[in-house]
């Protein structure tokens, strides 16, 4: 009787401690990505190739309605209009604004406008074990002089999936501002005679990214504010930048 009962405990225990480790390797499964490839060609063009997170994690669900709601705004043209919460309703909208703007047109010009397209991409630039960085662009095309193009870095807690700011990144702004304002006034000097050296109308762009070397940094046209310049990247070494970064 007693080694049956003393089998039985060593058996439990057994299973409870591959219980326990089953849980946790599940746990510390690291986020893998593939893609989300769709095209549409109808009256309008939208092509869209985004990562995806793999699995139905609360970190992989979050990072997933994140990044489909970065395409949602992209085709989202009709301002007047509530954004679609889908991709599939967001370029069903996106085309119907192309028809609707054709026929509303079409009365004072006798031939169609140009086909819109709506270009969406993205790529994982760095990922460790505590935050996943996604690079992500969005290029609209109605038939302007120039697209409309978008950019904008994601970066996310792997242990939740909450989109972190600049801020939950940076612990010291002030001191980070510094160091990206060398590296920018060095880059900008490289390419434009004239430079505005006032600190106090220096800004940070919107988000920061990250990749292998160390700290992304990108202003489009939209946030340097001239659209005759292009756009200004430039990566700040981890070795440089690594005291100021939460992650």
């Amino acid at each position: 009787m007693f080694n049956t009962l003393s089998i039985s405990k060593s058996a439990l225990f057994t299973v409870i401690t591959c219980f326990f480790l089953a849980v946790s390797c599940q746990k510390d499964k690291p986020i893998t990505f593939s893609e989300t490839e769709v095209s549409s060609e109808k009256e309008t063009l939208v092509e869209i190739i985004i990562p995806k997170a793999d699995g139905n994690s609360k970190t992989a669900k979050s990072i997933n309605a994140t990044l489909t709601g970065f395409a949602c705004t992209i085709l989202n043209i009709d301002s007047a209009k509530n954004k679609k919460e889908t991709i599939a309703e967001s370029i069903t909208a996106f085309n119907d604004a192309y028809i609707n703007f054709n026929k509303t047109l079409l009365t004072e010009f006798e031939d169609k406008f140009p086909r819109w397209e709506a270009l969406i991409d993205g790529e994982v630039s760095y990922q460790n074990e505590a935050i996943v960085s996604i690079a992500m662009n969005g290029n609209i095309n109605t038939g302007a002089a120039s697209s409309t193009l978008r950019f904008k870095f994601f970066n996310f807690d792997l242990s939740n999936g909450k989109a972190l700011t600049t801020a939950d990144l940076i612990n010291n702004m002030e001191a980070f501002k510094t160091i990206v304002k060398k590296y920018y006034d060095k880059e900008l000097l490289t390419t434009y005679t004239s430079l505005d050296d006032s600190a106090s109308s220096f800004k940070l762009p919107e988000t920061i990214g990250f990749n292998e070397d160390g700290v992304i940094i990108i202003y489009d046209n939209f946030e340097l504010g001239d659209f005759s310049k292009q756009l200004i990247e430039f990566t700040i070494p981890f070795t440089v930048i690594d005291q100021y970064l939460n992650y």
